[in-house]
C-alpha cells in the first residue's frame, strides 16, 4: 500500500522514471493532485514498471498510490474488460496430483509456455505450474491492481498445499508477489520463497568443482518485478561470479534499469522500439557479448531488436547449465 505518512514530497519517484516527464516542482504538485484522489499525466504516462518504489528514499510505495488511481480512473481497461480478461485466468477445479515436499519449485505458467528453459538437472525438483500457480502480475500491469490482490491468497493457499518449507519461484513476478505484496496486503506466507537466483547460486557452489568458467562478458536484463525486491540483487552478481562471466558497467543497469518495454503495447501507451533499441545499443557499447535475462518475457519482447544487432539473449537459468556443460555456450 502507499504509505502517505512516509512521503516527504520530494518528487524523487517521478524526476527519476524514465517514462513519466516531470520537472522537481511538477513532480511534487502531481503527487500532492494524487494523494487527493485526482487524475494526473502520471496515470497515464505510467507503464508500470514499478520503479517509482525502488527510487522513493522513503520506501512509500509511490506506485501503490499510482496503481489504485489508475483503477480508479479507469485508465487503461474497463472494469468489465478486467472482469473478462480475469475469468481467463481464474482455476476452478479441483486441485490435483500436485507433490507434497519440503521444498518445491513454482514455474507459474512457464511450464508450459517455455519447457525447454526447464530442462536439466537443474528443475529435477518437485514442481508445480499452469494455472493453479499463476501470480497475476499481469493485472498489476493493467491498472486492475484490485485483481492481483485478490487472488495472491489462494495462491499462496495452493502452494502451501504441498508442504513446502521453501518454495522455490522460477518466475520473478512470482517472487515479488509472495516475498514484497503478499506481506503488504496482510497475507501470511507459511513458507520462505527463494529466488531463482538463490537458488541457482546455492547449486552451484555444491557442485562448484563441475563449473568450467564461462569467461565472456555479459549485460543483464533486470526485469519490472525486481523492483519490489532489490534486496535479494546480490545473489544475481553472486552467480556471475560462479559461472565466470563479467557485468559490464552500463547505462541502463541496477537501479537504472530499462523494462524491456513491451507493456507499452498491452496498455496501448507508446511504441516500445526506440526504448528497447536504446537498451541493446547500450549494453553493446559497454563491451556485452550476449545480455543475460532473468525473465523469459524479456527475452520474447527483446529478441527481434537484439537479433538486429547481433546481441545473443541467454536465459540467467541457462548460464548455470552452460557452465556445469549441460548446453554449449552460443
Amino acid at each position: 500500500m502507499f504509505k502517505q505518512d512516509l512521503c516527504d514530497l520530494c518528487g524523487d519517484c517521478l524526476v527519476e522514471c524514465q517514462w513519466i516527464e516531470a520537472t522537481r516542482d511538477k513532480s511534487i504538485a502531481w503527487m500532492k493532485a494524487m494523494i487527493a484522489g485526482q487524475q494526473t499525466p502520471v496515470l497515464k504516462q505510467c507503464i508500470t514498471c514499478f520503479a517509482c518504489n525502488e527510487f522513493c528514499p522513503q520506501k512509500a510505495n509511490p506506485f501503490e498510490l499510482i496503481a489504485s488511481l489508475q483503477e480508479k480512473h479507469l485508465t487503461f481497461i474497463s472494469p468489465e474488460i478486467a472482469t473478462v480478461e480475469e475469468a481467463k485466468y481464474v482455476f476452478s477445479h479441483e486441485l490435483k496430483n500436485y507433490p507434497k515436499a519440503e521444498r518445491v519449485m513454482t514455474t507459474c505458467t512457464f511450464g508450459k509456455t517455455h519447457p525447454h528453459l526447464l530442462e536439466g538437472e537443474l528443475y529435477n525438483l518437485p514442481r508445480v505450474d499452469g494455472k493453479p500457480y499463476n501470480c497475476w502480475m499481469l493485472f498489476s500491469h493493467w491498472g486492475a491492481r484490485s485483481i492481483h490482490q485478490k487472488h495472491i491468497a489462494e495462491l499462496v493457499e495452493r502452494l502451501a498445499t504441498t508442504g513446502a518449507k521453501e518454495v522455490i519461484c522460477f518466475h520473478d513476478d512470482c517472487y515479488a508477489t509472495l516475498a514484497a505484496l503478499a506481506p503488504e496486503f496482510g497475507i501470511e506466507v507459511p513458507f520462505r520463497p527463494i529466488h531463482l537466483a538463490e537458488y541457482l547460486v546455492e547449486y552451484l557452489s555444491v557442485n562448484r568443482n563441475r563449473i568450467k568458467p564461462l569467461n565472456i562478458d555479459i549485460a543483464y536484463q533486470r526485469p519490472c518485478a525486481s523492483r519490489y525486491t532489490p534486496e535479494k540483487e546480490h545473489f544475481v552478481d553472486e552467480l556471475f561470479e560462479l559461472v565466470g562471466v563479467h557485468r559490464v558497467e552500463r547505462t541502463f543497469d541496477r537501479k537504472n534499469a530499462l523494462c524491456c518495454a513491451s507493456i507499452q503495447l498491452l496498455l496501448g501507451n507508446g511504441d516500445p522500439q526506440p526504448a528497447q533499441e536504446k537498451n541493446i545499443i547500450d549494453a553493446k557499447s559497454s563491451g556485452a557479448q550476449a545480455m543475460v535475462c532473468l525473465c523469459p518475457m524479456c527475452s520474447n519482447n527483446l529478441s527481434q531488436i537484439a537479433s538486429a544487432h547481433d546481441m545473443p539473449l541467454v536465459f540467467l537459468g541457462d548460464i548455470a547449465r552452460m557452465a556445469l556443460g549441460e548446453i554449449k555456450v552460443p
